[in-house]
């Protein structure tokens, strides 16, 4: 686990409050960049997996963020009946799914890319769209629908 000083704690707590103001319920995403940038600072120091969706409406307005799984130091068990049971809650027309991997490989894991089609799969019945999903990797973020390796696998086609 990184030891982190109170001078720099206290300038990732200042980061993490302009970032808010990119991610907050109303807001409209207008680049995927910010909410890569404000996931890193959400969840690029985790020591344990986490799982979030941001549910959007359909003008990509935010409706809300959840952080719905916790798992360990390398795994979190993802249940798309929860995604699900949650999307319909929030009436959400499309999401992001983000997790990290405390470890800070950014490559996504053959399992992250099996849920992800899972999830997009799943949701396609209700009509919501998986817009991406990224992984932060301590402070990178890949995304799975800008990486071509991954977009060949038609996960965001």
């Amino acid at each position: 686990m990184m030891i982190i000083n109170q001078k720099d704690l206290a300038i990732i707590n200042q980061a993490k409050k302009v970032m808010k103001k990119y991610i907050q319920v109303g807001k409209k995403i207008s680049t995927i960049d910010h909410v890569k940038d404000y996931f890193i600072f959400h969840l690029g120091l985790y020591d344990y997996e986490a799982f979030c969706v941001l549910y959007l409406d359909s003008q990509n307005r935010i409706i809300a963020l959840e952080e719905l799984f916790r798992g360990t130091i390398n795994e979190s068990s993802v249940y798309p009946r929860e995604i699900i049971k949650q999307v319909l809650y929030h009436q959400a027309t499309a999401i992001i799914l983000v997790h990290n991997h405390p470890s800070g490989d950014k490559e996504p894991s053959l399992l992250d890319i099996s849920v992800t089609a899972k999830i997009k799969n799943a949701l396609a019945f209700i009509d919501v769209i998986v817009l991406d999903h990224l992984i932060v990797a301590k402070d990178n973020v890949i995304s799975l629908k800008e990486n071509t390796k991954y977009n060949l696998m038609n996960l965001f086609n």
